[in-house]
């Protein structure tokens, strides 16, 4: 039987990246990423895995939906092909949320909707932060709301949240919100999706023509939902900024202060909009 080491040297000669191997050897041992350097010259407790693990890779398969876990912020989430893979970048837009949360409403009791929620991550993420808020996941996709519901229930204590099916804001008509938090579809060029997302990841959550399409709707719509007080925080394209600032803002968030914010690589990729008098 190989230990880790081999294991790992033997899955680095058939060019796999160190982070898929390192997310494998965590996986079959049951390790975080601490004890695996610990026990890196241990025997592996589940070779075969392994092996099927890194062939399935090779073969195009995703490393997540293969174990069908992805980590976001540090937090393992349940993921299947009805949902993207949660992104690092985002991870981004829930420390910026959180950060005009407070900026915005201090320590008030506020109300939450992730819109377009996918994985239900991006709530989630928040919740766990600001569990004593309300909080609303939606989707068009029933089969992202299974697994969103799934992530809510398993890593949400005491959190009050309800799962609503339907079209951007639909779900939320009836409703009045503080917060709305989307990421939502925006890439309008399937050229410009590589090979491996596009066969494996959900169409739907990925494509929007023109790419601000889904954005107008939220922006067209927003002020029947939110209160007087509000804030909208969105993960965008990165070449987006100028269709915004010279379409979309102009047209429906002429009264509110608008921020685009850098992700960790330096590229405008969130948009925040807060009324002006905040």
């Amino acid at each position: 039987m190989s230990s880790n080491r081999e294991a790992y040297f033997y899955a680095r000669k058939l060019k796999i990246p160190k982070s898929i191997i390192d997310f494998v050897l965590q996986e079959v041992n049951g390790f975080n990423h601490l004890e695996l350097t610990k026990h890196f010259d241990d025997e592996i407790k589940n070779y075969r895995l392994f092996l099927s693990a890194i062939e399935r890779y090779q073969n195009g398969e995703m490393i997540e939906y293969i174990f069908k876990k992805a980590y976001f912020l540090s937090t393992a989430f349940y993921v299947d092909k009805n949902v993207l893979i949660p992104r690092q970048e985002t991870e981004d837009l829930v420390l910026k949320t959180l950060g005009f949360i407070k900026k915005v409403f201090g320590d008030k009791k506020i109300t939450i909707a992730d819109v377009c929620t996918g994985s239900g991550c991006i709530g989630v993420s928040i919740a766990k932060q600001l569990p004593n808020n309300k909080y609303y996941f939606t989707d068009i996709s029933k089969g992202a709301l299974r697994v969103a519901k799934k992530n809510a229930n398993g890593l949400l204590k005491n959190v009050d949240y309800e799962i609503l099916q339907g079209d951007m804001l639909e779900p939320l008509k009836n409703k009045k919100v503080d917060v709305i938090v989307c990421n939502p579809p925006y890439i309008e060029d399937v050229k410009t999706i590589d090979k491996r997302t596009w066969e494996q990841e959900p169409h739907l959550a990925l494509l929007a023509k023109p790419s601000t399409y889904f954005y107008e709707k939220v922006l067209s719509e927003y002020r029947k939902i939110v209160n007087n007080k509000f804030l909208l925080a969105f993960e965008i394209g990165e070449d987006m900024v100028d269709e915004f600032m010279y379409h979309l803002l102009f047209e429906y968030c002429s009264n509110c202060k608008c921020f685009f914010e850098n992700d960790m690589y330096g590229k405008p990729r969130f948009l925040f909009v807060i009324n002006k008098d905040v």
